[in-house]
């Protein structure tokens, strides 16, 4: 039974061997599997230089694959690699790709480095060469050590050993206390290594601060070019009217102080007056309610529009002070009331 197996196995492989050659296929026509799954959607990387970049290599995210590419034409002066995202990635403009390889020999395959801030990019989306780049391989790696092994950097090294030797004689104790406040210098900094991360964080805020203001920065130092030229084609003037002020203040000053003088000496005059005057009012008001209340009585006196007489009296000072405002007159019986006898 298991020789009969076998044989049939054997068959089976032969018919189907028999049947691939009669169709012309080959192991290329046999399609890969997609190496992610789910809804995808497509952006295109432009690279500098692609590498031996294949077509379905990996696209990886943090050591995961997360899409494939599908594509690879060649552009302006830039290859123009497609590349089938996985949906659940969400790759923001100003994010990075970069061409590397699984190992010195190995299968290049395409890194991303996505940014944590921008627009997420949508079916279609360019990420430029500007963002893009290759690691090193095996030719630069082999180009390098070209250079060393035909004495490119031997000599310098050699010179490099020279003068240290030079520097070091006679030198220990100094070179000795150098390195000692170096390793101190590399300490203090190691631990104020938070720090300088948080300012450098601080650093980066303000800079995509600035360059999201940036219009308006443009716009404010160009007003401010107008300004200044407009300053400097006014110099002459500006610099006469600040001379004139400076010769006002040196006149206008010294007068400020007279007029201030004089003033306070006229008021330190009126003084005396004024004091008089209000020691006075009560006599003053007195007066002037007497003069009041005789000129009402002469209107009594003469009710007609004409009248003619002599008169003599004697003002009595002292009487006159008598009198308030809103007192009445005396009644003098020898003068009639307005429309009666007397």
């Amino acid at each position: 039974m298991t020789g009969l197996r076998g044989l049939l196995a054997a068959a089976l492989v032969t018919s189907a061997a028999g049947a691939t050659a009669g169709c012309g296929l080959g192991l290329d026509d046999v399609p890969l599997p997609d190496l992610v799954e789910g809804p995808t959607y497509s952006v295109t990387l432009e690279f500098i230089d692609a590498l031996n970049l294949p077509i379905d290599a990996p696209v990886k995210l943090e050591g995961a694959t997360v899409g494939q590419v599908t594509e690879i034409e060649a552009g302006a002066y830039v290859a123009e690699v497609e590349v089938a995202l996985s949906e659940s990635v969400e790759l923001r403009t100003g994010s990075r790709a970069e061409i590397r390889l699984t190992s010195p020999m190995g299968t290049a395959f395409v890194e991303l480095f996505p940014a944590r801030r921008g627009l997420v990019m949508a079916e279609g989306d360019v990420l430029p060469a500007t963002a893009t780049g290759t690691a090193p391989d095996v030719t630069d790696l082999l180009s390098a050590l070209s250079t060393v092994v035909t004495g490119g950097s031997f000599d310098d090294i050699s010179t490099i050993i020279t003068q240290l030797n030079v520097a070091l004689t006679g030198n220990a104790g100094d070179v000795r206390l150098f390195l000692g406040r170096l390793d101190r210098a590399v300490t203090d900094l190691a631990s104020d290594l938070p720090l300088v991360d948080r300012l450098t964080a601080a650093v980066g805020r303000l800079s995509s601060r600035l360059a999201s203001d940036l219009p308006v920065i443009t716009r404010s130092l160009v007003d401010l070019t107008d300004l200044v030229e407009s300053f400097e084609a006014q110099r002459s003037e500006l610099v006469a009217a600040l001379d004139a002020l400076r010769r006002f203040d040196a006149v206008a000053t010294p007068f400020t102080r007279t007029v201030r003088a004089d003033l306070l000496a006229q008021l330190e005059d009126m003084r005396p007056v004024v004091q008089t005057l209000l020691d006075g009012r009560q006599d003053i008001d007195g007066i002037m309610n007497g003069l009041i209340a005789f000129a009402s009585g002469s209107d009594r006196a003469a009710p007609g529009d004409y009248v003619n007489f002599d008169l003599t009296f004697l003002a009595d000072l002292e009487a006159l002070l008598q009198f308030h405002h809103g007192d009445e007159p005396p009644v003098d019986p020898d003068i009639p009331e307005r429309g009666g006898a007397r």
